[in-house]
């Protein structure tokens, strides 16, 4: 039996096999390398998925940064790199920054902490987890691998070319993988008395987050697949060259970068329950807010080779004057929450709070850039800017939770003084980044992908963009460091007084995530004390 497998249930006393039964060892989970490799254990799967999100979030953010000293002078190719490689940066930065870094980093927090909220012992799935993991691992060194030989989008390798667009499926598929098993989890392994409204804020910003990624992912996985095809038999149904780029730069853009953001609303709102130890008031309306934040998310109709004119489209302007509304309300809970109790400044508010902040900032921007008229937006920096402020609070997000569960998730209380001032450098970065960008949208000057393309006229603002990136990147290494420590033997169960079913494991859990039963779970929050049920009454 490997430790992947649930341990056998004991046979019924007074039966042949019961004295056999009772000697039975515990199931114990491999360590080593064995433990890493074979363990289909969601907490080692997330794990590893957030590990090699982080290091792929530095080569990406590396790259963003040589691809804003290189478009200081106003033009791409022209600086440090040469006119066949700028592209190549830009195009990925643009694409690892979501698919190789936020993407998976959520979906590696969600694996570890979204079992220990809903009350299972496992995760849904967790071989096909553990699959999953290893699917998005290998996908993404091949799409390293084909940038490095001249592919990607518009490389001057052909075969590379092809490459890049199967390996960059193959890092869908792997999404997608874990995606069903998070979802399911939500869904299927609740226990007794865990209603779907019941579920803590994070899970259910997780369940929406996934079900987004569900809907969309895959019309990605089928540009690629078409992208693979025509480039390979030079069918020409998509265009060549760089041009390739603009079949999947909605990913990254609004509507569809609000799918890499959800999570930051439902972290918010735990974070502030927990840091003032107070219920969640009017819980249907943060769930309908994560909700309405989540369909808004739905981005998949901007693909340009089905409508180049998508952002002039009702349904475009719509969503975009909406998606501020789903962030204000989750920011008027937080306040209502946070005046019900005596908050405490965790990491996981500070950075929650931010986060929330510079998400808010993304969705103005993003609101008016539909807008033709008086100010062209459309194509231009602005754009950039709306989507690199979404990200960065993505971003900011996943430091909060990865330091607010810290315990859960390395086994190990991580430094609160790094913990506040990481979020606070990431949010400055995100604003001393995307403001230049976009004052220089708002002259005019288009967002290129091509060599020796216009940029931005203010060069000055350019070297400020370029700053703000290594804010961003700074901010970024000061949460990892921060997250390194050493474990102590006494490591709290709960270090916050929380109030969801996580704080009731051990630091690190157990590999069956919780030693004795689980608590019975009579309300939103089954650790309180005196919890009254939903009617009001004594649980």
């Amino acid at each position: 039996m490997t430790a992947t497998q649930a341990p056998p249930a004991p046979a019924a006393s007074g039966t042949a096999d019961s004295t056999a039964a009772s000697e039975v060892r515990p199931l114990v989970a491999p360590t080593g390398l064995a433990g890493i490799l074979g363990s289909s254990d969601h907490k080692v799967v997330g794990r590893l998925y957030i590990g090699a999100a982080l290091l792929l979030g530095l080569a990406s953010g590396v790259t963003g940064i040589l691809g804003g000293i290189d478009r200081i002078d106003g033009t791409l190719g022209n600086t440090i790199l040469d006119g066949e490689t700028a592209p190549q940066v830009v195009t990925f930065h643009a694409t690892s920054a979501t698919l190789l870094f936020i993407l998976p980093a959520l979906l590696g927090l969600a694996m570890v902490v979204v079992p220990l909220q809903v009350g299972a012992r496992t995760i849904a799935f967790p071989r096909a987890a553990a699959a999953s993991f290893w699917t998005f691992l290998v996908g993404a060194g091949l799409t390293i691998t084909a940038y490095a030989i001249n592919g990607g989008p518009g490389g001057g390798r052909s075969d590379a070319v092809d490459l890049w667009a199967a390996s960059t499926g193959l890092v869908i598929v792997g999404l997608l993988l874990g995606s069903v098993c998070v979802a399911t989890t939500v869904l299927a392994l609740r226990p007794e008395g865990m209603r779907l409204e019941r579920v803590p804020m994070f899970a259910w910003s997780l369940l929406c987050t996934t079900v987004i990624w569900l809907l969309t992912l895959p019309v990605m996985l089928a540009v690629l697949v078409v992208l693979f095809i025509d480039h390979r038999n030079g069918a020409g149904f998509f265009p060549t060259g760089p041009d390739m780029y603009d079949q999947v730069a909605w990913l990254g853009r609004q509507p569809q970068v609000y799918a890499a953001a959800i999570p930051v609303l439902g972290l918010v709102l735990d974070g502030a329950a927990t840091a003032s130890r107070t219920r969640l008031p009017n819980r249907g309306a943060a769930m309908g807010a994560i909700g309405a934040f989540a369909v808004l998310g739905i981005g998949a109709f901007a693909l340009t080779a089905i409508s180049p004119d998508v952002a002039q489209q009702p349904v475009t302007k719509g969503m975009a004057l909406l998606a501020p509304l789903p962030v204000l309300a989750v920011l008027g809970l937080v306040g209502l929450t946070l005046k019900g109790g005596k908050p405490a400044p965790t990491s996981g508010l500070v950075g929650g709070v931010l986060a929330t902040l510079i998400l808010l900032v993304a969705t103005l921007v993003g609101a008016a850039t539909p807008f033709q008229g008086a100010l062209e937006l459309a194509d231009t920096q602005w754009v950039t800017a709306q989507s690199h402020l979404t990200l960065v609070a993505a971003t900011i997000a996943l430091v909060a939770g990865l330091y607010h569960w810290s315990t859960k998730v390395l086994g190990r209380a991580a430094s609160e003084a790094a913990g506040r001032t990481a979020p606070l450098v990431l949010a400055l970065g995100a604003l001393v980044l995307a403001g230049p960008e976009a004052v220089s949208g708002l002259t005019g000057d288009r967002a290129a992908d091509g060599p020796g393309e216009a940029l931005a006229g203010i060069e000055s603002l350019n070297g400020v963009a370029v700053a703000g990136a290594g804010l961003v990147l700074l901010g970024g290494l000061l949460a990892v460091v921060g997250l390194v420590g050493r474990r102590r033997s006494d490591e709290p169960a709960d270090p916050w007084g929380g109030q969801t079913l996580e704080w009731a494991t051990a630091s690190p859990p157990t590999f069956a995530n919780f030693d004795g039963p689980v608590p019975a779970v009579t309300s939103p929050e089954p650790l309180l004390a005196e919890t009254p049920d939903d009617d009001g009454e004594d649980a």
